[in-house]
């Protein structure tokens, strides 16, 4: 388990897709779906018109942002991100996830779901699984983690 510090940008409103498509930014076609980048980032479609980008793609779109937008808003992101990997990761998460993460059931899915009790947003990316919850529950999603793991 490692915890992630890695640039983030948040994104909601009716002109949202539209303002990403025209940032270069490919978008994944369903709400609670996720795509890769080409540079390595992602973009997480959480809803209609609600978007997580995280890596490079975070700067430069925090560097094109401009505010007074009409119907489209800027979603601070201060989650606390872990990644999850290795032979105990499917049973950790069986323990403390309340939806389903076999890898068949997550392909390209975003699960909005609660981990140890807490509201966390997990997809399962390459051979490994990413996993974000509000900040202030980071050190408490850590310790229990790690309590689980060990």
């Amino acid at each position: 388990m490692n915890f992630i510090d890695a640039p983030r940008f948040g994104l909601k409103g009716r002109a949202a897709a539209d303002w990403l498509i025209g940032q270069g930014v490919a978008l994944p076609q369903q709400p609670n779906t996720w795509l890769a980048q080409d540079d390595g980032s992602m973009v997480l479609r959480l809803g209609r018109s609600e978007y997580l980008l995280e890596g490079p793609i975070a700067q430069q779109l925090e560097s094109a942002w401009q505010e007074g937008q009409r119907d489209l808003y800027r979603v601070p992101r201060y989650d606390a991100e872990f990644v999850l990997a290795g032979e105990k990761t499917q049973a950790l998460l069986q323990e403390v996830c309340a939806l389903d993460t076999r890898l068949q059931a997550m392909e390209n899915h975003v699960l909005m779901t609660l981990a140890a009790g807490i509201s966390v947003t997990l997809i399962h990316a390459g051979d490994v699984y990413r996993l974000w919850c509000d900040a202030t529950y980071g050190d408490y999603m850590q310790h229990t983690l790690q309590e689980i793991l060990d």
